[in-house]
This record gives C-alpha cells, structure tokens and sequence, in this order.
C-alpha cells in the first residue's frame, strides 16, 4: 500500500508538472521543435528544470541498492548505442513533432484533450501491444545474422563468474573458459526473443552445458532465487557462469548465497571490482550471516 502511495504521489506530481509547463499544450510543444520555422524557446528551460534535478537523483541512486522504500532499485540502463536505440529515439521525436504528445502528457491530458487525445491514447497502446514482437522480429534477424555481444567475464571467483547478458554465439567460448554450467538471472520480458531462456537453453545443452533459469526481476530479488542460486552452484559439477543485465544481479544474488561463509567486507569489495555497489546490501547480508550462525547453534 505504501508502495502505491508513492506511486500515486510522484504521478500526481508529474503530471501536475507537465500540465504547468505547458507540456501537454501541442502547439506550444511543436512550436518549440520546429527549429526552423516559428521557434517557441520557452520550453528549453522546462527540459533544463528536468534535467537538472535528474542528474542529482542518479548520482544519489549509483550510490544505492535500496530504495527509501527498501525496495531493490533496478540495475542502470545500458549506455550503449544500439541500432534500436538510434530507430526508437528517431520514431519516438518524429511523432512526438508530428502530434504535440508523447505518452506522460497524453496521460496528463486525458480529462480534456477531447477525441483527439484519447485517439492518440489508443494509437499509444496499439503500438505498445505491437511493438514488441515487431521488434524482435526485425532485429532479431539482424542479430542472427551479425550477432553482437556484450559478453565479457568476470570472475568473483574461480568457481564462479558474472557477465552482462549473453548471446547463444557466446556459449562456446564460456565453455572453452571452463565453465559447465549456465545460470539465466535475466527475465524473458526485459529481452528480445532470440535471447529467451528456451532458446539459450537449447544452445547451451547443445554444447553439454547444464542450464538453469533463476530470473530475478528488478527490484523484486527473493529468498527463493537465492536458494536457487545457492543450490545451482553446489550441484555444478564444475565452474558456474551466470549472466544478466549488467552482471549486477548475479553478483547481489552470490553476496547473499555466501552470507555467513565468507566476510561482508569480502562479499561486497569482489564484486566493486567489476563496479557493482553492494555496499547497501551490507546489513542484509550482515543479517542473513547471523541467521546462519544461529542455525549452526
């Protein structure tokens, strides 16, 4: 419920935001993107407010694991510069020119942005419902066909690695490196569906690698992926390597595997070496390391 508040609260304000600024008001926002023609300022410094403060809130989060909440914040967004990035920021700004909305105003605009508002709104969702599977079916093809790969290992130990999501190509070198099993902590929904985990999994048994799905959803990690992990890595009968995003996940789900085992100062300074902060995880797995202790008593 608490959760729901927030939400409730940063999206009134948000919108509140939008609707001051002028932002849902199309003529003003087409009228600052033609740059060529009748050019409307005013809206730059609404960008620069945005900006601005935004900048501080990721500064504040890349120090963080936790929200003020204590939720899980989700790893950070890829800095890389893909072919879907370049065509979903071109479409994206054609539209946004072409309408004068883009989604948070139209959402902010529903009580009165008339018929055309609540046509834009089910264009919106159209494409929204589409998209995906258009996108996978077009890059998808572009991958298989020139695979690129973010994979790059990185050993917490010499029994078990972390990597930035994987693709099937890869498979053969991480077993030429000597790790027999493969540990998926990447949800199926955050992916393209030629690196689903049916179609990783197929690959890897393939070359005689075990294969096990531990999807961790952001924010959302549970004791149960910890067991699953835990339990993985004791029953491999060789290395483990397990990928996700950013390699991230992996790393918060090993701290917590080996809680009580080995010291939090180590758990927390073997994954900074690859620049994961779980340095707020400190009193998690401060407390999973007492709990472990107490059984042993």
């Amino acid at each position: 419920m608490q959760r729901l508040l927030f939400a409730l609260l940063a999206g009134g304000l948000f919108g509140a935001g939008l609707t001051v600024s002028g932002m849902i008001d199309t003529t003003k926002v087409q009228g600052w993107l033609d740059v060529f023609g009748d050019w409307d300022p005013t809206l730059a410094f609404v960008m620069g407010g945005a900006i601005l403060p935004m900048a501080v809130a990721w500064r504040i989060a890349a120090r963080r694991q936790k929200t003020f909440l204590d939720l899980d914040l989700p790893d950070l967004p890829s800095d890389d510069v893909t072919p879907e990035l370049i065509t979903g920021s071109v479409l994206f700004g054609i539209g946004w020119a072409l309408v004068g909305l883009c989604p948070g105003p139209a959402l902010a605009s529903i009580s009165f942005g008339g018929w055309g508002g609540g046509l834009f709104l089910l264009a919106m969702l159209a494409g929204m419902l589409f998209a995906p599977g258009l996108r996978a079916q077009i890059f998808g093809r572009l991958t298989q066909t020139t695979p690129r790969s973010k994979m790059e290992i990185r050993p917490l130990t010499p029994t078990y690695a972390v990597s930035p999501q994987i693709d099937p190509a890869d498979l053969a070198a991480v077993k030429a490196a000597g790790y027999t099993t493969i540990i998926d902590n990447r949800p199926d929904g955050e992916i393209p569906s030629h690196l689903h985990t049916a179609v990783m999994k197929a690959a890897a048994e393939e070359l005689g690698l075990a294969f096990v799905a531990n999807p961790v959803i952001p924010g959302g990690l549970t004791m149960e992926n910890v067991r699953i992990q835990s339990q993985t890595i004791a029953d491999a009968p060789g290395p483990v390597f397990a990928y996700c995003a950013s390699g991230n996940r992996c790393s918060v789900v090993w701290a917590l595997v080996h809680a009580g085992t080995r010291s939090t100062d180590d758990l927390i300074r073997v994954p900074s070496k690859y620049g994961y902060n779980l340095e707020p995880l400190r009193g998690q797995i401060d407390a999973l390391a007492a709990d472990a202790a107490g059984g042993k008593d």
